[in-house]
């Protein structure tokens, strides 16, 4: 009895020991950081309208868009101080830096000033409602609306730890291209990053279709769950540049990006 009582308690160490080393190893994986590669296609065209690289590591994320060549950097909010973006222009060797309250509350005005308009996909945006539905098994998930609708294609995340990390970024980023853009609330898609948290999942493709528009858009999206040493070395350059560019204001920053287009 004491030898069967011995083997059961070192089987059960062993199951411990091998939990411990599988969420060590997912630890690791996300520590080393992961990238995301997004391409955005208007309707059936083959040709991306938009191509965007985002690396994670260490709690900052590293944002690249290729045309127009963009730069952001996320920092999460820490030590009492919120998160903040901080943008940088390659060519002018300038930089601005936007925290995560301004975006807050300029996300704040700009739903209130939705929810009073006559536009009805003002009004939705403000505060959409949608119908949803998840396939556990084939990983689909709608988001149904008479104005607006999301189809996704998901997929569990490889390592879950990575999940909220992925979302936060990914909702103050949201907010960031709406201030950029001058686009309506950014509520509709904050919906969508909710859903996908919720039911654990990351987004492999994600078709956007809107009432009055004849063509859809549709984001692909490709994870990789470790950097590259070419990964490395953008980060070690894009750091290198937040040392020396000239700090400039939000409105100058912007003033010389439309300037150049």
């Amino acid at each position: 009895m004491a030898r069967l009582l011995t083997c059961r308690a070192r089987n059960a160490v062993l199951l411990i020991l091998a939990a411990c080393l599988a969420t060590n190893a997912t630890a690791i994986a996300v520590a080393e950081g992961f990238r995301i590669e997004t391409r955005i296609f208007i309707g059936d065209e083959e040709q991306p309208a938009s191509e965007t690289t985002t690396l994670f590591l260490e709690g900052a994320v590293y944002d690249f868009l290729a045309q127009p060549p963009q730069i952001a950097v996320f920092r999460k909010a820490g030590g009492g101080k919120p998160g903040r973006f901080i943008l940088l222009d390659a060519e002018r060797r300038i930089r601005t830096e936007l925290s995560t309250d301004q975006l807050a509350g300029a996300m704040e005005k700009l739903r209130a000033w939705a929810e009073r308009q006559r536009d009805p996909f003002l009004k939705f945006a403000a505060n959409p409602e949608f119908e949803e539905s998840f396939a556990a098994e084939s990983g689909k998930l709608v988001l149904a609306s008479h104005l607006e609708n999301y189809t996704v294609a998901t997929a569990p995340a490889e390592h879950p730890q990575a999940v909220p990390e992925y979302r936060e970024f990914l909702d103050w980023y949201t907010r960031l291209n709406t201030l950029l853009s001058a686009g309506p609330p950014p509520e509709p898609r904050l919906r969508l990053n909710e859903a996908l948290a919720r039911h654990k999942a990351i987004p492999l493709k994600v078709e956007l279709t809107r009432a009055g528009e004849k063509e859809p858009l549709r984001a692909e999206h490709h994870f990789t769950w470790r950097l590259s040493q070419d990964d490395m070395k953008r980060i070690d350059e894009v750091r290198a540049s937040l040392a020396s560019y000239r700090v400039v204001s939000n409105e100058e920053f912007q003033r010389i990006a439309k300037n150049a287009q």
